[in-house]
């Protein structure tokens, strides 16, 4: 296997979710001629060795990348582009570097897999992503051009961005973001955010390698694969029940496939990909794409600046209420996140996320400790308090006070009246 199609294998493998990056590393240590570990010949061999993949998931995936090349001369001769070069593939699209001949312009030529193509919820979801794409015009947002197809291969013409992912940069450094750099791109993705929301687009797939970082520092939210109207209530209909989502990002109403998703699911995710960048560490782990969806549902959040104790207790403060697990107690729009988000760049407290904080009640969710939990019994128990008491004033006033000291008070009163009395009839 040549270099090249060591390095395709590899990507195909991520992709399809067969290895995880850290297993494609540990399988490179035996390739790299470490005498603690047995030598191998091939990237294969070396995943197949220490349990990654099966030899039937290896011949799978080779027989897809060949049928993949063959597929690339097709690609190649659609009208209008020429190939420049591969840059990458997801599980359900290639994406080549492409010269559009008729604006003398470099762009992104998203290729839909012909496989994926069979199945019509697939290519409807591929058409959708372009027009979504195409209904929205702003800086912080990759652009689209064009959708079509040409002899029974769908294809996506986008803006082409030079640069790499905030993924991509999290994985090489092997370190957080710093807050400073994190807050300016995530306030530009909140940005873009704000102008999907405001014209009914919700993205539902907010994560790291959805961020783009040019060389100039602009970051651009891509791949609105998962993007829909709020107000379709079709398609809501539709998907009511499903999980759309990437797990480590994903909100709990997406995991609930509830039907009402809003913005607010988007601030989720934004949230924990900030919480990422600031740690180095997803918001939850665990074994599996359920378990950790699952604790998405329950666990407590570990603060961010438990983590990374260089963090302020603004940003943490911030990625906490993003990160609420009731849509209700996160922020309420876009912008409001925006205002928090500056204000802590500026070296100022996040005063909404303070005052969504204050309103849920006596609690400080922003300073449980780590793995300390607020029981919804209690949390129920808070906010019932103050409706009892506005009902039934007399309850609460025998609350307060108790019946033998209320006799006591009645005993006393007795006795000074009488003691009244019978100076009154002595001086007589």
């Amino acid at each position: 296997m040549t270099q090249d199609n060591e390095a395709r294998f590899a990507e195909y493998l991520v992709a399809h979710g067969y290895v995880s990056e850290e297993e494609l590393a540990r399988a490179r240590e035996s390739l790299d001629g470490r005498s603690d570990v047995v030598p191998v010949k091939s990237l294969a061999q070396a995943l197949a060795q220490i349990q990654a993949v099966t030899p039937n998931q290896v011949r799978r995936a080779l027989a897809a990348l060949k049928e993949e090349s063959t597929a690339e001369q097709t690609e190649a001769q659609i009208p209008g582009y020429e190939i420049i070069s591969r840059l990458g593939r997801g599980s359900q699209a290639v994406v080549y570097k492409a010269r559009q001949v008729s604006m003398d312009r470099t762009v992104a030529l998203k290729v839909l897999d012909k496989r994926v193509a069979q199945s019509p919820e697939f290519k409807e979801r591929f058409v959708k992503e372009a027009r979504s794409a195409a209904a929205l015009s702003h800086n912080n947002i990759v652009q689209a051009y064009d959708v079509g197809e040409s002899k029974g291969v769908n294809y996506f013409v986008q803006e082409y961005v030079e640069g790499t992912t905030v993924a991509d940069v999290l994985r090489e450094r092997g370190r957080p973001f710093s807050e400073r750099e994190a807050l300016d791109i995530v306030i530009q993705i909140a940005d873009a955010l704000a102008h999907a929301h405001s014209r009914g687009f919700i993205h539902r797939d907010v994560k790291p390698k959805n961020i783009m970082l040019t060389p100039s520092g602009v970051a651009k939210l891509a791949d609105m694969g998962l993007a829909r109207q709020a107000s379709d209530a079709e398609a809501a209909m539709a998907e009511a029940g499903k999980a759309f989502g990437t797990p480590y990002y994903i909100s709990p109403e997406q995991i609930r496939g509830e039907r009402t998703i809003d913005f607010r699911a988007d601030i989720y995710s934004l949230g924990a990909t900030l919480y990422q960048m600031v740690t180095n560490r997803v918001p939850f782990e665990a074994a599996t794409p359920q378990q950790v969806m699952h604790k998405h549902l329950g666990a407590s959040l570990v603060p961010p600046d438990h983590i990374n104790t260089a963090l302020s207790a603004g940003i943490s403060e911030t990625i906490e209420v993003t990160m609420a697990k009731k849509p209700k107690d996160r922020y309420q729009s876009t912008d409001d996140l925006l205002m928090d988000l500056k204000a802590v760049r500026e070296g100022k407290p996040p005063a909404l996320a303070r005052q969504i904080v204050s309103r849920a009640g006596r609690f400080d969710i922003a300073g449980l400790e780590e793995g300390e939990e607020v029981s919804e019994e209690a949390m129920a128990k808070e906010k019932s308090a103050p409706a009892a008491a506005s009902k039934t004033g007399a309850a609460a006033t025998s609350e307060e006070c108790p019946a033998w000291r209320i006799l006591v008070f009645i005993l006393g009163g007795l006795l000074i009246a009488s003691a009244i009395l019978n100076i009154y009839l002595a001086t007589r």
